[in-house]
């Protein structure tokens, strides 16, 4: 258990020293600087997951599998934002895309039971919280 503490503990510390890194001498980041961050992740993930949604009916588990990478890559490009206001929508469409990934990995690991309605709502939530970081963004 120790390890386990240490191993989290120092994980927090890199994060946190590569956040400051991240935010430079300047006081913070900028909306303008988090948000040029995610703008090409987004469109990247935008067109991704239509690709995945559209190959899932030949391809579940390949499907499956594109949106868990892409998922990965948000997260990815998340960790490097520290603006609060836009850390907010972005952690939001980060917990929405995981949760579509969960979505589609069930569904692809049983086709014949596929749950229509969660993986639905799953989608919906995230085009629901991508436009709520695409207004944080525009505004």
């Amino acid at each position: 258990m120790p390890r386990t503490r240490l191993a989290r503990a120092s994980a927090l510390g890199i994060v946190t020293v590569a956040g400051l890194l991240l935010t430079g001498c300047a006081g913070g980041q900028s909306t303008a600087e988090a948000c040029s961050i995610v703008q090409t992740t987004m469109e990247k993930a935008q067109e991704d997951l239509r690709e995945s949604v559209t190959s899932f009916g030949n391809d579940p588990a390949a499907g499956a599998d594109a949106v868990n990478e892409l998922a990965a890559s948000f997260s990815g490009a998340n960790d490097k934002i520290s603006n609060a206001e836009v850390k907010k929508t972005t952690n939001a469409a980060e917990k929405a895309l995981h949760a579509f990934a969960g979505e589609m990995r069930t569904a692809a690991d049983d086709p014949a039971n596929v749950d229509s309605e969660s993986l639905t709502g799953a989608l919906e939530g995230i085009q629901t919280t991508f436009a709520d970081v695409q207004a944080t963004c525009t505004a």
